[in-house]
């Protein structure tokens, strides 16, 4: 080795013309199938490092591709962020105009389910939040996409929820296109009947349906379910509507107690957000 070494450093030029005299006079010595051979593992090993160049050079021309369609879609959610900093502005300018009331922004209390009740017709669930957590009763209760059931009982670390798929719950649900208003009543499975929609109202397959907020039962905008069928039979003044729920009753683990609003504050809700990155990290 300190051969080798010693060549190597101080007589480069001439050691490589050495082995260089030696390997062709190796190939001469061999057939012409197998100098084939041996001239293409030569050139794939002398090529190796331009082909690796090559390929550094193409993996960076893609990663500014996309580097430049990540900018230009940043560019486009941030044009659109100001759109609607702008619009919540206006909205709130228009509601202090008209004195509406100041819409609120929720606060969500996460809670699992400890038990199921086994009634066919009475489906409810226990979760493992209460009184000590601020669970008052009369509560609504979502699950990650939307409304899931509402408080009936509140104990000091517990609650009971009886969930949509109860026969004794019914919804008031607002078309979210057309704002055509109806009672969502549990049919069966995933599926209910949105109630009282006269002939001519404007319902289609599709249509995603949130809550009204009128009743004061369940807060305004939630999401509820998607309009699966309508039917509409002569000679009947109202239509059968089918709808599929946003939530699955039977296979909900986690759920979140809708707590009382507080007014939207967009630097406080950053604020929130920016801390909780914080802890993660």
């Amino acid at each position: 080795m300190a051969i080798f070494s010693f060549l190597f450093n101080k007589h480069l030029d001439k050691s490589v013309l050495v082995i260089s005299i030696i390997a062709s006079l190796l190939l001469l010595g061999l057939e012409e199938d197998s100098k084939v051979n041996a001239a293409r593992e030569v050139s794939s090993f002398l090529l190796a490092p331009v082909e690796e160049i090559d390929k550094y050079f193409v993996d960076i021309t893609r990663l500014r591709d996309e580097n430049d369609k990540l900018r230009e879609i940043l560019a486009a959610l941030y044009y659109e962020r100001g759109k609607l900093l702008q619009f919540e502005r206006e909205k709130k300018r228009m509601r202090k105009l008209l004195n509406f009331r100041t819409e609120s922004h929720y606060r969500f209390l996460p809670c699992e389910i400890i038990s199921m009740s086994s009634n066919r017709f009475h489906h409810s669930v226990t979760i493992d939040r209460g009184s000590s957590d601020g669970v008052v009763k009369g509560m609504p209760v979502s699950g990650y996409r939307g409304i899931a059931g509402r408080v009936t009982q509140v104990f000091p670390s517990s609650s009971r929820v009886i969930l949509i798929n109860n026969r004794s719950l019914s919804i008031s649900c607002r078309d979210r296109r057309s704002r055509v208003v109806g009672i969502l009543k549990w049919d069966r499975g995933r599926y209910f009947n949105l109630d009282f929609v006269g002939s001519e109202e404007d319902v289609i397959v599709g249509d995603t349906l949130v809550t009204s907020g009128l009743g004061k039962v369940f807060p305004r905008g939630f999401q509820v379910g998607v309009v699966r069928q309508v039917k509409k039979g002569e000679g009947r003044i109202s239509k059968d509507v089918t709808v599929v729920s946003m939530v699955d009753p039977g296979r909900l683990e986690e759920l979140f107690v809708i707590m009382s609003g507080k007014e939207w504050d967009y630097r406080r809700i950053t604020e929130e957000l920016r801390k909780l990155k914080d802890g993660a990290e």
